[in-house]
């Protein structure tokens, strides 16, 4: 009985000494509601994925491919409905409730799936069709990654962010490239490829709409803005297991209000030049992410894949998603643990290597196998470095003009996108394109040692504060 006692204290110190540390897959689960809050804007972004590659050139099988080069408005329906759904979205985030524009997001992805579903020989419904999915994803892009942030718990809103933004347009170009891959003409089915994307997009529209109607969550700091500090409460309730008022709830609260107090004492033109910083780099790094995926980059891998076989074959592209898919998806679970900035140097120096050494390796015929397995790589690091991207976006802005930054962000990737997707180019630009790439890529990491900074486990305050610098050297 007294060995017993003796081993007590022991045991009790031995338990004091290392307190249990809560795991990922708890912290996942105890938070799981964060991501059902964002899960309709998160399906609505992966049906934009498939129409980003769809307008890069990744559909080879759509009667209409021919028309994506030739026809001016074609290439500019999804940009433009896009752009003009992030300048509505700039101005009613945080002044109306997300859950409606959800909701208008996600019947229009399945309107979108419709026309692409009943009339895929028709030019003019496939290009209403990808007016209505832009328009999408134009209005849900703003407020979704203007709020991830505020919905997310420090130790997993890189996780959160990086998710709803970057896998999910990742999982939408996977999706995209599977199914053209391996359609064939001459399969005798009454479905034809345009259909196919359809029916995906009518897929993610339904899922997209039940999760708009049944598991979303208003920001607890638009509340908070509005001056609505219970409802706030219940939003925080809601985000978190069990759904009780808990002294965490109450201490987030309080970081929300702090946050939100910090924000109405700067006034709008201070706010403004507080965003400077942030956009600069912020822009610089989605603007190389969208130089990794447009009509030079399939250009240079259907022609480098078409000197290997006599006929292109299926597995160039599905190697191609997959990778991309993969890159991105093995940086998300680090996005809280290893941070934000080393993957993002390590990825783009990657990306600018492989850029040199393909430029290098282009066009001369004894080294295309080569050429094609560093496209193929080049791809892994481009998901990879650019998955941090989206959770600078939700963390770098000042609140006042949060909406208003990741709008202008997304409005000019979308314009180098379809300036990039607008035109075929010859052999010798490929190889020119690849030298920029690779040069561009080695100026942001050099410039990302010193100037972007380390976000992870911060508070929204403490984060927006970082990138008010112009460099950064933490890590």
């Amino acid at each position: 009985m007294s060995a017993k006692k003796s081993q007590s204290p022991a045991q009790d110190s031995l338990a004091s000494a290392s307190p249990p540390v809560a795991t990922f897959l708890r912290l996942g689960h105890k938070n799981h509601s964060q991501w059902n809050a964002l899960g309709s804007a998160s399906f609505v972004l992966v049906s934009g994925g498939m129409s980003l590659a769809w307008g890069a050139g990744f559909a080879v099988h759509s009667a209409h491919r021919d028309q994506l080069l030739l026809t001016v408005h074609m290439q500019v329906a999804w940009y433009a409905a896009a752009t003009l759904g992030a300048i509505f979205g700039a101005f009613y985030t945080h002044r109306l409730p997300q859950q409606p524009i959800y909701i208008l997001g996600s019947c229009l992805v399945i309107a979108s799936g419709i026309l692409f579903l009943a009339w895929p020989e028709s030019s003019s419904a496939v290009i209403a069709a990808r007016y209505l999915d832009g328009l999408a994803n134009g209005l849900v892009f703003v407020p979704a990654l203007s709020t991830v942030g505020e919905i997310a718990v420090n130790g997993i809103r890189g996780l959160l962010a990086s998710t709803v933004e970057q896998l999910a347009t990742n999982t939408g170009i996977l999706m995209q490239l599977i199914y053209t891959a391996v359609w064939r003409t001459e399969w005798n089915v009454a479905i034809v490829a345009d259909q196919v994307h359809g029916v995906l997009s009518i897929i993610y529209g339904v899922i997209a709409l039940a999760l708009a109607l049944t598991l979303c969550v208003e920001s607890p700091v638009h509340l908070l803005m509005r001056s609505n500090e219970q409802r706030a409460v219940v939003s925080l309730r809601h985000l978190q297991r069990p759904y009780m008022v808990t002294s965490e709830t109450l201490l987030r609260l309080d970081e929300h209000k702090l946050y939100v107090a910090a924000s109405r004492e700067m006034c709008w033109w201070l706010s403004l030049q507080k965003g400077l910083p942030p956009l600069v780099k912020i822009l610089a790094h989605r603007l190389l992410g969208s130089l990794c995926l447009n009509l030079v980059i399939w250009s240079a891998l259907f022609e480098t894949a078409s000197q290997l076989v006599s006929s292109f074959h299926a597995w160039p592209y599905v190697v191609f998603g997959v990778l991309r898919w993969c890159g991105c998806f093995c940086v998300v679970l680090l996005m809280d643990t290893t941070g934000r900035k080393k993957p993002t140097l390590f990825g783009t120096f990657s990306t600018g290597s492989f850029a040199f050494a393909f430029a290098n390796l282009f066009g001369r015929t004894p080294h295309m196998i080569a050429a094609l397995v560093v496209l193929l790589s080049l791809q892994f690091f481009a998901g990879l470095g650019q998955c941090a991207s989206a959770v600078y976006l939700t963390e770098g802005f000042p609140l006042a003009v949060k909406p208003h930054l990741v709008a202008v962000v997304y409005v000019m990737e979308l314009i180098t996108r379809l300036l990039l997707c607008s035109f075929a180019p010859s052999l010798d630009w490929i190889a020119a394109y690849f030298q920029v790439l690779g040069a561009l890529s080695m100026v942001f990491f050099l410039l990302g040692i010193f100037c972007l900074p380390e976000t992870r486990l911060v508070t929204l305050a403490e984060a927006q504060q970082k990138f008010t610098k112009w460099f950064n050297k933490d890590f």
